[in-house]
């Protein structure tokens, strides 16, 4: 069972991620086909036969982490069922939800992101949820073009140097 979901020093106490909030009632919600997959895929984990070492963890660490499987199943399952896959990219020359954006601060240091849905996001993993004020700033600009965002340390401004919607190659 991934450590995710589980606390083993402290005896298998409920740890489970908090919910992504819920978009207000009428509102869509984007993913890409991959964040459609590896949901897909987690949600096949989550309920298969578990092999005979997960199911001595599970016994090792009480009814509770079997609890938390049930839950975060029941809950990727429900996402599954919300969300509206996007694949169509109305120009490839513009940010737009899918697409792969290389940056450049004011220091000359660059990084990159995929814009994704909320869902899908993880920042750490250059994943950058839709909703995110980057991404907002981001939507629509073009390779060449700045954007200032307000951070808790202060504004910053980008210069996007590349746009592209497919997997960039390291």
């Amino acid at each position: 069972m991934s450590k995710a979901f589980t606390k083993e020093d402290a005896g298998g106490e409920d740890i489970l991620p908090p919910p992504r909030p819920r978009p207000a009632s009428g509102d869509k919600r984007y993913i890409t086909a991959e964040g459609y997959r590896a949901l897909q895929e987690e949600l096949a984990a989550l309920t298969a036969p578990l092999s005979q070492e997960q199911k001595e963890t599970q016994a090792r660490l009480g009814e509770g982490a079997s609890r938390q499987r049930a839950h975060r199943a029941r809950q990727v399952a429900a996402t599954l069922e919300e969300v509206q896959v996007v694949t169509e990219v109305p120009d490839e020359r513009r940010v737009f939800f899918g697409a792969w954006v290389r940056l450049e601060d004011e220091e000359g240091e660059e990084t990159s992101y995929r814009i994704v849905g909320p869902d899908e996001a993880e920042v750490k993993e250059g994943r950058l949820s839709v909703e995110s004020p980057l991404a907002r700033a981001l939507l629509g600009r073009e390779e060449g073009e700045s954007v200032r965002v307000e951070r808790p340390r202060g504004a910053i401004e980008y210069t996007v140097t590349q746009v592209t919607y497919h997997p960039p190659t390291s």
